[in-house]
């Protein structure tokens, strides 16, 4: 009898905690949608697809949407990992606010402007790394 307790104990503690645990996974579901991390994938997605000759297209669509997949569990486990299942909770309450839309409204103008400050920071370090190797700055074209 005291097993048959037992197992229905600990068989109420698995479900219960996997039903929190499905939750906590709804909620930071939620809240990435709503951070509008899909629409800065899908922008970035769409300028590196741009980027690629039309008759390999196809293919590296294919490739990078497989990538996409992994980098979406990525950033759902970094947000399991990081945050407690009420923290996450108390950061959909700020995105849901005034405040918070005008944040993700606001993600593409955010993406555009550091991948114009990432080129400049590169071509700018590609140009003290010639002059650090030549002593010599190097002469525009």
């Amino acid at each position: 009898m005291k097993k048959i307790l037992y197992t229905v104990l600990l068989l109420s503690v698995t479900l219960f905690a996997k039903a929190q645990d499905n939750d906590f996974k709804k909620d930071v579901k939620q809240l990435i949608k709503l951070m509008g991390v899909p629409e800065q994938v899908e922008y970035t997605r769409e300028d590196e697809i741009l980027s690629v000759s039309p008759e390999n297209e196809e293919v590296f669509t294919k490739q990078l949407d497989s990538l996409l997949l992994v980098y979406n569990e990525k950033v759902e486990l970094h947000f399991l990992e990081k945050y407690t299942h009420d923290e996450v909770k108390e950061i959909i309450r700020f995105y849901e606010t005034p405040l918070g839309k005008k944040l993700t409204k606001e993600n593409r103008g955010y993406i555009s402007a550091y991948n114009e400050a990432k080129h400049m920071y590169y071509e700018l370090q590609g140009e003290i790394l010639y002059f650090i190797k030549t002593g010599r700055y190097k002469e525009k074209e």
